[in-house]
């Protein structure tokens, strides 16, 4: 689930600051609210440095801002009184350079289409720059040196606003936090995040009833996501047959799976790393905010499998540097069986747990060589490991 919720609220590592923020982002937003309810990992992420740097909000200005405007703020008389404001300059200062001093509707725009109702959530493009106009003055401290969310009232846009037909009343900071329950609670977010989790979980088109019941789920649980996956998980749907090995395991899925399944000893993470590179997915590395697609049109291709299946080849012949596999341990026994029919039926067994379709097999049979009596057993056990793991049974979960 962190992995569905840091993807779902993505951040791209290579913008500037983002790859030192990042760690915290996983560790201390996204993590700790996996399971609980949405609205708190919403407003988590609202405020989180890393989210605020990615989509530009730290430096979003209101048009009529203090900050905007140029005006200095007024100095305080005796008893705490302020004395009265001096008009603003017919000719204010130009900016220094250092920060823009514009609206951006990046976050609000996403926050609507991407983080809660959906593309087709029925909103506008007024909504939008409401949306960022409420947001303005949600920034950082002291970016460079680490600090964290900051609500700064003199860029933030003075006056009401309106967001999908409501009156936001002017209360600084508590304006952001009402938007964001008003879209946490919103029944299209609620459609939205339970299709989301069931094209995670059951199918890349899941059935329109289990999304129903998931999104019902939500509104009554007032979005407790663990709640939301115990109806998904407790569904026909999800336990139908037609959903067994329905989905294609994305590169991280793929490579963190293969590892685990040959019981491989990780020493060095970081060429593991670069295979996602190779395939496509570098970790952290989705530019857009969209994040990764988790459909199977975007990994399945003539070379993606090519990729895969040289991958496994490696993986198990020992070939990636800081991952060790043991042969004997792959087989099961201690030395390894030389017959390479009792072999493959072992690794089926244990990498391939919900059965091999004889073509799968077949194949693997052809390409060991049934015919040989007597071999040396660590590269059959090895290439028939890898030839499992490339298989059409293991891409997918």
């Amino acid at each position: 689930m962190t992995d569905f919720w840091i993807n779902h609220f993505n951040v791209f590592i290579d913008k500037g600051l983002d790859r030192l923020m990042l760690t915290s982002y996983e560790r201390d937003v996204i993590r700790p609210h996996a399971l609980g309810k949405f609205e708190d990992l919403l407003v988590a992420t609202a405020k989180s440095p890393a989210m605020l740097y990615y989509l530009d909000n730290w430096v979003s200005v209101g048009p009529n801002s203090v900050r905007a405007l140029g005006v200095p703020p007024r100095p305080y008389g005796r008893y705490g009184r302020r004395y009265p404001q001096r008009p603003p300059r017919s000719n204010p200062r130009p900016n220094q350079g250092r920060r823009p001093s514009g609206l951006n509707e990046n976050y609000g725009r996403e926050l609507l289409e991407l983080h809660t109702l959906s593309v087709n959530g029925g909103y506008s493009q007024r909504d939008v720059t409401e949306v960022a106009k409420v947001f303005t003055g949600w920034t950082i401290e002291k970016p460079e040196e680490g600090g964290g969310f900051k609500f700064e009232p003199r860029m933030h846009e003075p006056g009401p606003k309106f967001v999908l037909g409501h009156r936001i009343k002017p209360k600084g900071e508590g304006e952001g936090l009402e938007v964001l329950h008003r879209l946490a609670t919103s029944p299209q977010t609620a459609h939205f995040i339970s299709l989301k989790l069931a094209q995670r979980f059951v199918s890349d088109d899941p059935p329109s009833g289990v999304v129903d019941r998931m999104a019902k789920t939500f509104l009554q649980k007032k979005g407790d996501i663990r709640e939301v996956l115990g109806t998904l998980f407790h569904s026909p749907e999800f336990w139908d047959e037609g959903t067994y090995r329905a989905k294609v395991k994305t590169p991280l899925e793929f490579v963190a799976s293969a590892v685990r399944a040959i019981g491989a000893e990780v020493a060095d993470a970081l060429p593991l790393t670069r295979q996602l590179n190779n395939m496509g997915m570098p970790l952290y590395g989705a530019q857009p905010p969209t994040g990764y697609s988790m459909k199977a049109e975007t990994w399945v291709s003539s070379s993606a499998l090519l990729n895969r299946m040289n991958f496994a080849l490696a993986l198990t012949s020992g070939k990636i540097r800081g991952v060790n596999v043991e042969a004997a341990q792959l087989a099961g026994s201690n030395p390894a069986p030389s017959d390479p029919s009792v072999t493959l039926s072992t690794l089926e067994s244990s990498i391939l747990v919900g059965g091999v379709s004889q073509q799968t097999h077949d194949s693997i049979v052809a390409q060991v060589g049934p015919s040989a009596k007597k071999v040396s057993h660590s590269p059959d056990v090895r290439m028939i490991a890898g030839l499992l793991l490339g298989s059409p049974e293991f891409q997918r979960r």
